[in-house]
């Protein structure tokens, strides 16, 4: 069985991604690790309608790994 969030992590590795202390992910990192494009995690996130919560820093938005990997395998 595959850790999911060791898949979030490997992944960001190879993409010479390195997690902020937190385990907070930049926006475009996550949107590739969700088969999104950024534009449109962006434009949901700034109508109010993020698909997961995101924490701001500066004007920039981030996204927790642990929040990832709950998107990517709730199924309810």
């Amino acid at each position: 069985m595959v850790d999911v969030e060791q898949d979030v992590t490997e992944r960001l590795a190879q993409a010479g991604i390195t997690p902020l202390i937190g385990g907070l992910v930049p926006e475009p990192a996550t949107a590739d690790l969700l088969g999104y494009a950024p534009s449109y995690l962006r434009r949901l996130a700034a109508e109010g309608r993020s698909p997961l919560p995101f924490v701001r820093r500066g004007n920039r938005r981030f996204y927790k790994i642990a929040d990832i990997v709950r998107f990517a395998t709730d199924t309810d």
